[in-house]
């Protein structure tokens, strides 16, 4: 491309020509022009920093500066302070909050009560059938809901009209069953993400994500409504603290991802053994005979030739029994169910198509049965006499007959998005809860898995929120926390024909 200029000359009155000369600037160099403008104005300011004035050879000059010992020096001490301050501040913000801070916190929200509560040592797992059909409700009332500022990623508990439920902001609400008041309140500051665990007035509370370290499990004193001491890991409490009991010896098993599994005195939280078998974020169970049954995960960003474990453990010394490797990470709680322990597994962080339940002969650790699934499974499982019942993360429910080693039945929510929740089992009307992802709540046959109710909350009752926990079924209220800020009591209604007696 050429830019034309054109010259006129006058020759004479009557003989008028004109003549164009040709001037041809490249635009070509245009670009190259403001480019090395642009590397000039940013040499001279970077050498500025240094005190230093360039002239024309200003990129070469840069250069020079740069090579220089005391610059190279001041740069890489630079980078180091910035690094260091990334670091600190990642550290900083996924460790726990200061036990001062806590205790600041408590000394204002310290209430006492006169309630003897009765014990919630662990997660129930295990059911017996008392009815041989369902009972299928007519409806669902809501009994209240309230607003807890924050939402929980783990069921409520219940004991003695009481409910107690923790947060993604560290608070932990005890609740009035009948009426949804919250009474009083403990602090931790950190999102409460294992389930509670509650033993001769004392709550055990775990804290943390993937990216917490240094997490704690803190011992509360429900009497006096204060923190007690706290049991500090290296990593993050996210399973269940769980109390055990053999030959009249008591145990608060604490797991704590890449940092073990703890023994330690429920009282003191002095430390009796400690192993640490791999990642473990699912919460231990523990039998009749004295054995402690594990499992453990792939963590995210590990190498894929990390293997996954089940193992049983003796109770009093933590020395190992037997040890299996399971096709996938166990995130939930295994499950007892006769003379098998069950685990189920799947992978959440590492993309997969399959899960599975594997079970174990418990003393002798031999395989005993299994299935495979074509979807990751990471929710608590319930054994419901010789079955069990799993959800898997994309809203897959089934009922797994152990015995025979089939499903017996299979329901699939469809719904968006990755579920943590587990389908829970109401004895007394033989049928299963499975609080969706987004679609409400629905309510199964236990024997065939068939939809008897699909409920849903109207405006006025405040809308279906994303719900990673489980349904706690207490006597007859289904209590329902979401992962958004409510907590709902419902209850299964009935036409005078069918009407429901506790």
């Amino acid at each position: 491309m050429v830019i034309v200029f054109g010259l006129m000359a006058t020759m004479g009155v009557l003989n008028m020509t004109t003549e164009f000369v040709p001037m041809i600037i490249p635009t070509v160099m245009i670009p190259l022009t403001l480019v090395s403008v642009g590397i000039s104005v940013v040499a001279s300011f970077i050498a500025g920093l240094f005190g230093i004035k360039l002239k024309m050879e200003g990129p070469k000059k840069l250069l020079e500066v740069l090579l220089k010992p005391r610059v190279l020096a001041t740069a890489f001490l630079l980078n180091a302070v910035i690094m260091g301050g990334i670091y600190l501040n990642k550290y900083w913000k996924n460790y726990p909050r200061l036990l001062s801070t806590i205790e600041k916190e408590m000394a204002v929200r310290s209430q006492t009560s006169d309630i003897a509560y009765e014990d919630v040592p662990t997660n129930q797992a295990f059911f017996k059938s008392i009815k041989s059909s369902a009972q299928a409700p007519d409806g669902v009332e809501q009994v209240w809901r309230i607003d807890t500022g924050s939402g929980s990623f783990r069921p409520a508990i219940a004991s003695n009209g009481r409910l107690f439920s923790g947060n993604k902001e560290g608070i932990i609400s005890e609740i009035e069953l009948d009426s949804g008041k919250v009474v009083r309140t403990f602090y931790t500051g950190t999102m409460v993400s294992p389930r509670l665990t509650l033993w001769k007035n004392q709550l055990y509370v775990g804290e943390g994500t993937h990216d917490t370290h240094h997490a704690r499990v803190y011992r509360f004193d429900l009497k006096e409504g204060k923190l007690v001491n706290n049991f500090q890991t290296k990593g993050h409490t996210e399973g269940q603290a769980i109390v055990g009991t053999f030959e009249n010896e008591e145990t608060l098993f604490i797991v704590s991802g890449a940092d073990g599994l703890h023994a330690v005195d429920p009282t003191t939280l002095a430390v009796k053994w400690e192993v640490n078998p791999g990642h473990m974020d699912a919460a231990v169970v523990v039998d009749e005979k004295g054995y402690v049954f594990l499992g453990t995960g792939r963590e995210k960003g590990d190498d894929s030739k990390n293997k996954t474990y089940a193992a049983a453990l003796e109770f009093k010394t933590g020395k190992e029994i037997w040890k299996h490797e399971l096709p996938a990470s166990s995130w939930m709680r295994p499950v007892l169910a006769g003379n098998h322990i069950c685990y189920v597994t799947g992978e959440i962080y590492f993309p997969s198509e399959r899960g599975h339940i594997v079970c174990f002969d418990r003393q002798s650790g031999e395989p005993t049965a299994g299935i495979h699934t074509l979807q990751p499974l990471a929710s608590t499982p319930k054994v419901v006499d010789s079955s069990i019942i799993y959800t898997s993360i994309k809203g897959l429910v089934c009922r797994f007959e152990i015995t025979s080693r089939r499903n017996l039945w299979c329901f699939d929510a469809g719904t968006k998005g990755i579920s943590f929740a587990g389908a829970s089992y109401d004895e007394k009307l033989h049928v299963v809860l499975y609080p969706s992802v987004s679609k409400g709540l629905y309510v199964l046959d236990a024997n065939n898995g068939n939809v008897l109710l699909n409920w849903n909350p109207s405006d006025a009752e405040g809308p279906w929120k994303k719900t990673y926990s489980d349904v706690s079924v207490v006597g007859d209220l289904w209590i329902i926390a979401d992962y958004d800020r409510s907590i709902r009591a419902l209850r299964a209604k009935f036409l005078p024909r069918t009407a429901y007696h506790k």
